[in-house]
């Protein structure tokens, strides 16, 4: 059987071209009262069949399905999903299968760490965002009132199944959106993971495969080192104060709604600046980051009125203590400084030069 096995501390994340084979034997060696699968439609239309042909121990589980897109990690639908759980008789030997992208795996994980107080639950990852980053180190999360992960619980799986075929189902978007935390990886860890992955053959799965196993070992090291993000985890959260603040924005605005990759790429390209600007990181370094995003990523447009509304949206950050920005910046290409004390005013020269980047036409 061709797999290959990494650890993520709590949890394994299962590679090869067995991955799927290899989640069969280990629900056979479980011991559990029923399996679901939860999934969104879109997963559960193009994923599910080949799931099931290589998995036949999951072809008699009721199917859970709930809307594509981020509008589904609300506690509502949350609610549906224990009510539904509970009708079907779900007990607390249950196992929840989570077929599908970060949302799904986000939400899923969420309604398994918290139905019954707990039940066992198995990631498999669909999208390129999921297989690198959402679906490994048990963090889950719905979002509350416009504002990301704001509710959630540390709930790892007993294992995240990583079949890539299944990124043939993915348009360049969808890619794009991945590759962006694939970057984030590089950028924090990995300046060797940065320069092959700018080069990501996005029209060819088989080549990106091996970068997909690079970018999710990086993810799976750091969560080993630090399950519960009470220090070096959160290298992990460059671009993502700023990007939070931006995708919540884009839920607000007239404009198109960002995907999660598409605003941290935003929030890479501010923070760092703001890395330069504080004196952590050279302009070289700087440069030849905002060249390869603002090549990559289609801009977004927001005006100086629209600043306010943004550190607010960042206010609520999780990362934040005691009132004040706590940013994760880069010292170097492949090396990040956690707990960086941002101002406010810091915050919103970093959106004004993006501004200025996008109206100029790049670099």
């Amino acid at each position: 059987m061709e797999v290959m096995e990494i650890s993520a501390g709590g949890h394994p994340v299962v590679f090869g071209s067995d991955a799927l084979r290899a989640l069969d034997r280990r629900i056979g060696a479980e011991e559990y009262s029923r399996a679901f699968i939860l999934g969104d439609e879109n997963t559960l239309r193009h994923c599910l069949p080949e799931l099931l042909a290589h998995v036949p121990r999951l072809r008699d589980a009721p199917t859970l399905a709930v809307a594509p897109g981020e509008r589904s990690k609300d506690i509502a639908v949350c609610s549906d999903i224990w009510r539904h759980l509970a009708e079907m008789e779900a007990d607390r030997h249950a196992l929840l299968v989570c077929i599908g992208g970060g949302v799904v795996t986000d939400l899923g994980g969420f309604v398994a760490g918290t139905y019954k107080r707990g039940i066992r639950c198995v990631h498999v990852p669909t999208s390129l965002m999921g297989m690198v980053d959402a679906a490994i180190g048990g963090k889950t999360g719905v979002d509350l009132a416009g504002l990301k992960n704001m509710v959630g619980v540390f709930h790892d799986p007993l294992a995240v199944h990583v079949h890539t075929p299944f990124l043939k189902s993915l348009g360049k978007r969808e890619l794009l959106n991945g590759l962006a935390e694939m970057l984030k990886h590089g950028l924090v860890w990995d300046a060797a993971a940065w320069n092959t992955i700018g080069e990501a053959p996005l029209h060819d799965i088989d080549a990106l495969k091996p970068l997909v196993e690079r970018s999710a070992a990086i993810k799976a090291e750091v969560v080993k080192a630090d399950p519960r993000e009470s220090g070096l985890r959160k290298v992990l959260n460059f671009g993502h104060t700023i990007g939070h603040g931006i995708e919540a924005h884009s839920w607000e605005s007239p404009q198109r709604m960002l995907l999660h990759g598409e605003a941290v790429a935003i929030g890479m390209v501010c923070e760092a600046w703001l890395s330069w600007r504080m004196g952590l990181l050279s302009r070289e370094d700087y440069d030849a980051i905002a060249m390869r995003l603002l090549a990559l990523y289609k801009p977004y447009q927001f005006s100086s009125a629209d600043n306010h509304r943004l550190i607010e949206l960042m206010r609520n950050d999780k990362k934040n203590s005691g009132g004040r920005f706590r940013f994760t910046l880069l010292t170097a290409i492949g090396k990040a400084k956690v707990d960086v004390e941002v101002t406010a005013a810091q915050v919103q020269e970093a959106l004004e030069h993006y501004r200025l980047l996008v109206r100029e036409g790049g670099m």
